[in-house]
């Protein structure tokens, strides 16, 4: 029973404390439209280069204000573009300022359209009050010409570049011959060896719009490049683009796959995807279309069942293959000495599509093979690529030959090291693989007989063990071997 009056007690007095406090209630205001006004201080920009000056007083008499919101179009009716847009924070009875916004060169903003201030105040009660500054107008930077560019001067996959025609206002590059993906920035000025002018404008994607970039924008990422790619396309060959609009649009070959290879007729002569001339001399060849498990014939190899491809080729009869590889474009070379067929992936392809490998005693499968002497991604002599036969899992045939090496006491001349990427990009640790079928060293860094440490870490290196002969190289990132297996 006591228990029970003291906590009525208790409630009774917080009651009455809490009757006694102050109550806070919010000030209301009358309703009043804010008075507000503006100017435009330039009478004409230059879109992409020029900023404008607005002066901006907002007053009240009876209620505070609250915010003000700028927004910026070029354009009129259904032309017009946002190009910017900013909400300030106003307070007490007046606010008055001179805003400054840059007046960016955006697609759809056209020669000589109005820019416009749209200038909306609001008072703490939600009144609002609006007004358009006008007064100024925009015009196009001078884009007199225009390059389709590579991205940087390491991407090779379009070379150096190429100038596009003006058409009726729309620029056009024809016959171009790329390949079904690429990247590009498309440039006012692009200048030798693949270097792009940014003192011009230069388009490329920001927030997957193609916008004009600054070299800032791209190195910073807040930019990129531009996709162009089809998978139903042999190659691509025309791309055009439209300066106002920004609308780019390209077509291309239509890709089928082939039945037949003629050497003579459908290979060139040192083909020039071949960087090596030395070595593209000895070799005819060209991009070809070939479809996964389709019978390809070829014509004018000597012996086809020794010139077939033994990773990407399967020998039926006569001068029949079946292919191998999944359907897509890829590099055919003919080696016309050894009566061999190379067949590569385009070489912008990466993992998990492809990988290569590199070194020194690699060479490839022919009756009469001849061994690498050293490292580089400058011909189909120096470098291998292997055939996807699982996910992440690599298969090259090759001739290995291991010698004596006069730097190292146990280890032989063989020593070579997987890329998954033509031109050096990401290399694979020899280390961190268990070799099985030869005496194949994963490295580690290893000691020269004079007691330097030499550069193989990483490496795939031989013991002093003889090698001689052509071999099936199976690299499995799952479970991160490297199997060796005698064909002949």
């Amino acid at each position: 029973m006591k228990t029970t009056v003291k906590i009525f007690l208790f409630c009774a007095l917080c009651s009455v404390i809490a009757a006694c406090q102050p109550t806070e209630f919010r000030t209301v205001y009358p309703n009043e439209t804010p008075q507000v006004s503006g100017s435009i201080l330039q009478k004409e920009v230059l879109y992409g280069t020029d900023s404008i000056d607005i002066t901006v007083k907002v007053t009240a008499e009876k209620t505070p204000l609250s915010t003000l919101t700028v927004m910026l179009t070029a354009g009129e009716r259904e032309n017009t573009k946002k190009i910017s847009q900013e909400v300030i924070r106003t307070k007490d009875y007046s606010f008055e300022t001179t805003l400054r916004y840059a007046v960016p060169f955006g697609a759809g903003m056209g020669e000589g359209a109005p820019i416009k201030a749209w200038l909306t105040a609001e008072n703490v009660e939600g009144d609002k009050a609006e007004v358009v500054v006008e007064g100024c107008i925009g015009h196009r930077p001078s884009v007199p010409s225009l390059y389709i560019m590579p991205p940087t001067i390491q991407y090779t996959v379009i070379g150096k570049g190429r100038q596009m025609e003006r058409e009726d206002d729309i620029f056009i590059a024809k016959d171009l011959g790329y390949p079904k993906s690429f990247e590009c920035l498309l440039a006012t000025v692009g200048t030798k060896f693949g270097r792009i002018d940014w003192s011009q404008p230069v388009f490329g994607m920001v927030d997957g719009e193609i916008s004009v970039i600054t070299e800032d924008m791209f190195n910073s990422g807040i930019a990129t490049s531009i996709l162009i790619e089809n998978d139903n396309y042999e190659t691509i060959d025309t791309v055009r683009f439209d300066p106002v609009t920004f609308n780019l649009t390209f077509g291309g070959k239509v890709a089928m796959p082939v039945a037949k290879i003629d050497i003579e007729n459908d290979l060139e002569e040192a083909p020039k995807y071949i960087s090596s001339s030395t070595v593209a001399k000895k070799y005819r060849g060209a991009k070809i279309f070939l479809d996964k498990d389709s019978e390809v014939e070829i014509i004018g190899a000597q012996d086809v069942s020794k010139a077939y491809n033994l990773d990407y080729m399967e020998y039926i009869s006569g001068n029949k293959v079946r292919f191998l590889g999944e359907k897509g474009m890829y590099y055919v070379s003919y080696k016309v000495e050894a009566d061999y067929l190379v067949v590569e992936p385009l070489y912008e392809l990466t993992a998990p599509e492809v990988m290569y490998v590199c070194g020194v005693g690699l060479g490839h499968p022919t009756y009469t093979p001849q061994a690498t002497s050293g490292w580089g991604f400058d011909s189909p002599d120096q470098n291998f690529v292997g055939r996807t036969v699982a996910p992440k899992v690599y298969q090259f045939t090759l001739y290995m030959l291991n010698g004596e090496n006069a730097d190292y006491d146990d280890y032989g001349s063989l020593n070579f090291k997987f890329f998954h990427q033509h031109g050096w990009g990401g290399e694979e640790a020899g280390n961190n693989y268990e070799q099985v079928g030869l005496n194949i060293y994963g490295s580690a860094g290893i000691t020269k007989k004079d007691g330097s440490t030499g550069n193989e870490t990483g490496n795939w290196i031989a013991t002093a063990a003889p090698i001689d002969g052509i071999y099936r190289i199976t690299l499995d990132m799952n479970n991160m071997t490297t199997t060796y297996e005698k064909v002949r």
